[in-house]
């Protein structure tokens, strides 16, 4: 059966890109527990959206979609009309409680339990067990059905083998202060093979990893949202999560691809966070600011639809009127025309 060490990490986990990676992180808290000294009342203004922003995109990057302004609304009490809907409102609530009891929630089994139940509390769910109970999925293969394994666990084998997980990733975070932040991306990377329920794999890892992140004492995720961030490149975080399969059942896998990843995610993240600091961006920003900075952080062209659902406080005309100002002062162009036409910056 597969065993877990997190406390012993490849060699690859420690030095070279990963190693450098992880340093730059640990400047970044550096920076950010002088500025929660400083700045902590604006800090906690950008807590309302970072957990919108996170709850938005969590449906993003699974693929689905209600939109920004009816996230909005759900998140302000609105009943859901769907199935999906009602995720939404529990992905918020599973949110809500590492947000607020992030200390007194344990690195274990019932914590990714507790989180299931609460993405999903708006189902029956009885007395059964929580875990997965297939081991096979069947998909179409040159007109064929054919059965393809679900993880190289098996779904009897789940809870002991993700308790084993989950033991040994608790021990090495309380014996090793050095590496938390590779150690949860090991662990994310184990989860997702081990995929010990049927659905909400994927949101169920991420807000475990949240969770890790505060337990080590990385607030970043309280003021901007790393989902959004992993939303806007989905592709890479699938990538780097497909690099680090194979050879997994036997121990074998490379672990760097996700690690890496996941490290210059929450970089990204801390200096998101400074630029909005240093341009007096936050809650209190002024809205044209925000669109500005929006389509100048963007990795490609950007459309006013995109601008609408990622900032969804915002008006059309406003957000019209600061593409405009900006296209006038040349720091951005457009591209495309009619409902094609994006803005990138230059």
């Amino acid at each position: 059966m597969r065993t877990f060490d997190y406390g012993h990490l490849p060699k690859g986990l420690i030095g070279g890109k990963v190693g450098e990676a992880n340093l730059k992180v640990f400047e970044d808290k550096g920076k950010l527990d002088m500025l929660q000294q400083l700045h902590a009342d604006e800090l906690a203004l950008l807590t309302a959206r970072a957990h919108f922003d996170n709850v938005d995109a969590s449906t993003r990057i699974e693929g689905m979609y209600v939109g920004a302004e009816r996230t909005r609304q759900l998140l302000d009490g609105s009943q859901p009309t769907s199935d999906l809907e009602a995720q939404i409102c529990g992905y918020s609530k599973a949110l809500a409680l590492i947000e607020d009891h992030a200390n007194e929630l344990e690195v274990s089994t019932s914590t990714i339990v507790a989180l299931y139940e609460t993405l999903y509390a708006h189902r029956n769910l009885g007395r059964k067990s929580r875990y997965r109970k297939k081991d096979y999925l069947y998909v179409q293969v040159d007109g064929h059905m054919q059965a393809m394994p679900v993880s190289p666990i098996t779904a009897f084998e789940t809870p002991l083998v993700l308790g084993g997980a989950c033991d040994g990733l608790a021990d090495a975070m309380v014996a090793d202060a050095r590496s938390p932040l590779v150690q949860g991306a090991v662990f994310v990377v184990d989860f997702l093979c081990i995929r010990p329920f049927d659905e909400g794999n994927g949101r169920i890892s991420r807000l475990f990893a949240e969770l890790l992140l505060a337990k080590a004492g990385f607030d970043i995720w309280r003021y901007v949202s790393v989902d959004r961030i992993i939303e806007e490149s989905a592709m890479d975080y699938y990538d780097a999560l497909n690099a680090c399969v194979e050879g997994w059942d036997k121990g074998r896998n490379d672990y760097a691809p996700f690690a890496l990843y996941w490290l210059e995610v929450l970089h990204e993240a801390h200096g998101r966070l400074f630029e909005m600091v240093g341009t007096g961006l936050g809650a209190k920003a002024g809205k044209t600011e925000r669109v500005r900075l929006f389509v100048l952080r963007a990795s490609g062209p950007v459309s006013k639809r995109q601008i609408r659902d990622a900032l969804p406080d915002i008006s059309e005309a406003t957000v019209e009127a600061a593409l405009g100002a900006m296209v006038k002062e040349g720091s951005v162009e457009k591209v495309g025309a009619g409902r094609s036409t994006a803005y990138r910056k230059k």
